[in-house]
């Protein structure tokens, strides 16, 4: 093992939840929304099936393969240089989602907060703290996880002071345009479920793997409820033009007044963006350097973390011109491109290691995990 901390399922359930839901909480309501019309407080529920088929095939895996990752058990699976391809070809799609997130999260904070800021200075501190964080391991990760979750929760119950200006009949009527946009609208949310597979990178470091499972679903049914709260808040106080608000959440948080004293609470959500795409951001960037460690059997992936930071500044800044191009790979690639890497890509090697042991009758390494 590259790196040999230990957490609990409990830290991996709580970490698990801001690296899903942390860029979500802001833009999924707008996406589903464009799609779903007033149904889209419905599209969260749709993702339990991408959620719990990511969460399957990581603990199955780990079941047949014992303290392996998608980068070690690839090559197990299907040979050393086919599993070595498919190891580069996630890599490469984690290290284009770091860079995408990081883009994401920087421009929230110019384009709301920090107008004179350059981007380029936003993405890199964001960075250089994530790298510092995964040269401290899993341990840090965890534990920061467990710090920064309950300030990523704790403001979307201010919400809640919206409830004088809600508006139930704004969800009214139920399923009018039918299913299939639901459908559509659910899209973009289990794009971001399905990124609950990279659990598989933390399996190897649990101190009770036996639990993983249930704290992965655990943290699943969390982030469907928050969505749904979420959409709902939003969806009774803005109606049908949520769909043509590129972040719902903050125009909601600005709309708070009450007594002239509870008001411009934005320093909430700037404070919610800011720790959730922190833990967001250092899961993947782990996720990256492990499995190119993993890759080409580094004895240490510690000298290759800040290496890989200034590619995934490099993705951030020159993968997209503009912060229209990122909205768009959001809602029209990534429905498509994240599932196939987190939840085609491990069923399939999950069912031919099944086949082959099957036909090979071998039931050696198989834990009770």
């Amino acid at each position: 093992m590259l790196d040999k901390g230990k957490i609990s399922s409990l830290q991996l359930g709580v970490l698990m939840y801001p690296t899903v839901f942390a860029v979500g909480v802001l833009v999924l309501p707008a996406s589903a929304a464009f799609y779903a019309k007033n149904d889209f407080w419905m599209t969260g529920i749709f993702t339990v099936v991408a959620g719990y088929a990511a969460v399957f095939a990581a603990t199955r895996l780990y079941r047949l393969f014992p303290g392996m990752t998608i980068a070690q058990y690839s090559e197990r699976i299907i040979g050393t240089w086919a599993g070595k391809a498919v190891t580069l070809l996630f890599s490469f799609h984690l290290l284009q989602i770091t860079g995408i997130i990081s883009r994401q999260y920087a421009e929230f904070v110019k384009g709301n907060f920090l107008f004179e800021t350059p981007i380029l200075i936003i993405i890199s501190s964001m960075v250089l703290v994530a790298a510092i964080a995964v040269r401290g391991g899993v341990e840090m990760i965890a534990r920061s996880a467990m710090i920064f979750t309950p300030i990523f929760i704790l403001p979307m119950f201010s919400l809640l002071l919206l409830f004088p200006d809600l508006h139930i009949k704004n969800m009214f009527p139920v399923l009018g345009h039918g299913i299939l946009p639901v459908l559509k609208g659910a899209a973009a949310p289990q794009a971001w479920v399905a990124q609950l597979f990279l659990i598989t990178f933390f399996l190897p470091s649990l101190s009770d793997p036996q639990k993983g499972k249930k704290w992965a679903l655990l943290s699943l049914i969390a982030i469907i409820f928050s969505m749904t709260f979420i959409n709902l808040m939003t969806l009774w106080l803005l109606g049908a033009d949520t769909g043509n608000k590129t972040y719902p959440v903050l125009a909601a948080v600005r709309y708070i007044s009450i007594a002239d004293f509870f008001e411009n609470l934005e320093a909430l959500i700037l404070a919610m963006w800011i720790v959730g795409n922190f833990i967001k951001i250092t899961v993947f960037y782990y996720a990256v350097v492990l499995s190119v460690g993993q890759c080409w059997k580094l004895s240490d992936y510690r000298p290759i973390v800040f290496p890989v930071g200034i590619l995934v500044i490099a993705c951030s800044i020159w993968g997209f011109p503009s912060f229209t191009s990122v909205g768009l790979h959001a809602r029209i690639i990534a429905p498509f491109d994240v599932p196939v890497y987190q939840v085609v890509i491990p069923l399939l090697l999950l069912g031919i290691a099944s086949l082959r042991r099957k036909f090979s009758g071998d039931k050696e390494g198989e834990s009770s995990g």
